[in-house]
């Protein structure tokens, strides 16, 4: 038996982030499959290890899970999508819009962590076509550099690039 040097993911919380902690997790794991070659062990042993790694009280989680056949309960790819719909369930696009359309620039907050941010909340908007541009009218709107702002809903064709431009360009020169 050989042992990883990679350390396994850090354990799955469930608190009040629960969607964001899982996709964290389960990202995590996917990554230390691979790098562990854990991916090409058997079932039993992935569904061990992976149930090791989401810890206890994920695991009282999972005892609680309903299979619709007994095999599944050792099965990973089964257990995961158990977790999916426990943890996501079904996404409440008004409220991630809310939360979306809620988002400022905090003070002292950098422009890419805002950037950052608003892309984090807008990948489960539903936004598709239209991503770019409500990203950029939430730049434009929750920036704190007010005269960065009246530049920026001057230009007639502004687009996503074009505003983070600028806003970095901005926040470069008062900076130095």
């Amino acid at each position: 038996m050989t042992t990883s040097t990679i350390p396994p993911p850090v354990p799955l919380k469930l608190g009040s982030d629960v969607d964001a902690d899982w996709e964290r997790f389960r990202s995590e794991w996917q990554n230390y499959e691979v790098a562990t070659d854990l991916d090409n062990a058997s079932g039993k042993k992935r569904t061990a290890v992976f149930l090791a790694c989401i810890r206890s009280a994920a695991h009282t989680v999972f005892r609680s899970f309903k299979f619709d056949e007994a095999d599944d309960r050792n099965d990973v790819t089964k257990i995961i999508e158990a977790f999916d719909c426990y943890c996501i369930g079904e996404t409440n696009i008004t409220y991630k819009r809310y939360l979306f359309n809620q988002r400022i620039q905090q003070p002292g907050e950098a422009i890419e962590d805002f950037v950052a941010d608003l892309h984090k909340l807008s990948s489960t908007c539903q936004f598709e076509t239209l991503e770019d541009s409500l990203i950029r009218d939430r730049i434009v709107v929750g920036i704190r550099d007010e005269p960065t702002r009246r530049r920026l809903q001057q230009q007639k064709k502004l687009t996503l690039s074009e505003a983070i431009d600028a806003c970095k360009a901005s926040e470069a020169s008062t900076i130095n």
